[in-house]
């Protein structure tokens, strides 16, 4: 959902590209009714300043770019829009597929929103960095443990499965979707990284138990869905 809105400059943004494609229009036109918005934007704001007597600027929802096209090279015009750009365009889009695809964007506009507000706050920035550091710790001992019993074992599954796998059951027990932790307030990244760790401990441990690395994955997700299960219970009846 994400691809359809960008960040630049500190800004959610989208383009009139992404738009047409989306609402299955031809780019011209949305470009044709673009120009027209921001003309009539333009009309509006020059009549409320004489009306009023004071210039009340506000800030652009709409920057005329261009872009290349794939086949021949040529340079097209295209708009960047925010999300009021975006919301103000999207008023004209009539229909139910049309509801859909609005109800898209404004998803996925929250979503960076909640994003840049992440990126501003310190403590977050900090969990972040340290639950990349778990996560690499992590992926460091499935390389150096996991890998080489299932090899021994004699399997062949593909070194990347074994990285998805884990991860995987880190989400289910974090209930976070894939590729989401930009997007995670700061109480579900100190679960991330606990649930890391949890990985990384249990590994280790099973592993000098002499346990299989099939048995150390079902263990060690077991452990997972147990703290899973304990932290909700927690939240739910322990006092703050």
């Amino acid at each position: 959902m994400n691809e359809l809105v960008f960040l630049q400059n500190k800004q959610a943004l989208t383009t009139s590209l992404k738009v047409a494609d989306s609402f299955e229009k031809r780019h011209d036109l949305v470009v044709r009714d673009i120009d027209t918005l921001v003309k009539q934007m333009a009309t509006v704001s020059q009549s409320a300043e004489v009306r009023n007597g004071v210039a009340t600027p506000t800030p652009p929802m709409f920057y005329k770019t261009t872009y290349q096209a794939e086949e021949g090279g040529r340079r097209y015009p295209m708009y960047l829009m925010n999300y009021d750009g975006f919301t103000l365009l999207a008023m004209g889009f009539k229909g139910e597929k049309a509801l859909q695809f609005k109800l898209e964007y404004i998803q996925a506009f929250n979503t960076m929103k909640q994003i840049l507000l992440n990126q501003q706050n310190e403590e977050w920035r900090a969990i972040r960095q340290a639950g990349k550091r778990g996560n690499k710790e992590m992926c460091d001992v499935i390389h150096d443990v996991i890998i080489p019993l299932a090899r021994a074992a004699g399997s062949t599954t593909d070194d990347d499965k074994f990285y998805m796998t884990y991860q995987k059951a880190v989400n289910r027990a974090a209930k976070i979707q894939p590729n989401s932790r930009d997007e995670l307030p700061l109480g579900q990244l100190y679960e991330v990284e606990k649930l890391q760790n949890i990985v990384e401990v249990s590994i280790r441990g099973l592993a000098a138990r002499g346990e299989g690395y099939k048995q150390i994955f079902k263990d060690t997700n077991q452990t997972l869905k147990n703290y899973s299960r304990l932290s909700l219970i927690a939240e739910r009846f322990l006092p703050a």
